[in-house]
């Protein structure tokens, strides 16, 4: 096993562990928030950075499907750097996700909100962090440490722990086959062939597009985080629809695009794009759950598909670091916590 990355790697590995442990827990959450949204829920708003913004945006996704509530991703710098105070938000429900929990400017917006009578619940892997301890129900990820900069298990943890929080508000659970889910993360990081094949693909480009739609979208956006904070690559994730409305246009003979479908309703759109892709003489990579992607993952159902392509991600942000011989532990010129203020 190359060294390059090789704390990257092992906590790659433990993702199915992690997740089955979370799954065991999953209901539990759901209960205590449940009971902690016992009366009318406002809305629901979700206040994160980085990666955690993208077990956010998977948040909203289900909260809009599973439960029709108002939801919203808040915008920081309103409150910090235009320091506005948040009004209309007693009775809303406020998930604030920050893996570390010490990211003061999260700290600090979740203690606003719970000012103006807001519920905060805080996903994060510290339960003792001074996120915890502004919020009224903290869910701990207990994925153990974290060494290497790029965020893995801490990630796919957020995002099922997310999941489990947008349950407890009601409505149908978005990932029906639940108790699948941590050997399907199996399946997928012992599966690496196709990962090297695709990594061979992209290692020669600096400039690609990441894109998805729906459930998937959330992973797209975090497979280009990944290509971006480990291999330098200027790597854009976007959704589907957006895509075609201009940004399809960067893409060309030197700049890919990797695609990510699984099998929701919205997974087929992305698919499309690939004889667009070829008519521009972009290539292209298609990962996803069906016969024939070029980096498949096991056929899965809801938001099951994100994790998995998420991990997949990982992957080939790793694969294509060693092809370029740079180490995904230790990116230039990046710390493990970011404290934005």
């Amino acid at each position: 096993m190359s060294e390059l990355g090789i704390n990257m790697a092992a906590e790659m590995a433990e993702q199915p562990a992690v997740l089955a442990a979370l799954a065991d827990r999953f209901d539990d959450i759901r209960g205590q928030v449940a009971a902690l949204a016992s009366g009318p829920v406002a809305g629901v708003a979700f206040l994160a950075r980085g990666s955690s913004d993208h077990a956010a945006l998977l948040g909203r996704y289900a909260v809009e499907l599973s439960t029709g509530l108002p939801t919203c991703l808040v915008a920081p710098s309103v409150m910090t750097a235009y320091d506005r105070t948040p009004r209309g938000f007693a009775g809303w429900v406020v998930v604030a996700l920050s893996q570390s929990g010490r990211t003061p400017e999260i700290v600090d917006l979740a203690g606003r909100f719970s000012a103006v009578g807001a519920t905060v619940v805080a996903i994060t892997n510290d339960e003792h962090s001074d996120l915890a301890g502004v919020a009224r129900l903290t869910v701990g990820l207990r994925a153990g440490r974290e060494v290497a900069v790029p965020a893995t298990k801490t990630v796919t943890a957020q995002m099922l722990a997310t999941l489990a929080v947008t349950a407890g508000l009601g409505g149908t659970p978005v990932v029906p086959h639940l108790a699948e889910l941590p050997a399907r993360a199996a399946a997928v990081l012992s599966d690496t062939a196709p990962v090297e094949e695709a990594a061979g693909r992209l290692a020669p480009h600096r400039r690609l597009a990441v894109v998805a739609r729906g459930l998937c979208y959330p992973a797209a956006l975090e497979t280009a985080l990944k290509l971006q904070e480990t291999t330098g690559a200027m790597a854009q994730g976007f959704s589907t629809a957006d895509f075609r409305h201009g940004p399809i246009a960067v893409c060309g003979p030197n700049a890919p695009a990797l695609l990510m479908g699984g099998t929701g309703p919205a997974d087929s759109d992305t698919r499309r794009l690939r004889s667009e892709l070829d008519e521009r003489g972009a290539p292209s990579v298609l990962v996803g759950s069906a016969a024939g992607d070029d980096v498949p993952w096991p056929a899965a159902d809801g938001a099951s598909d994100c994790l998995l392509a998420v991990v997949r991600g990982q992957q080939l942000a790793l694969a294509v670091c060693r092809r370029r011989g740079i180490d995904p532990d230790r990116p230039a010129g990046l710390n493990k916590v970011t404290l934005t203020h």
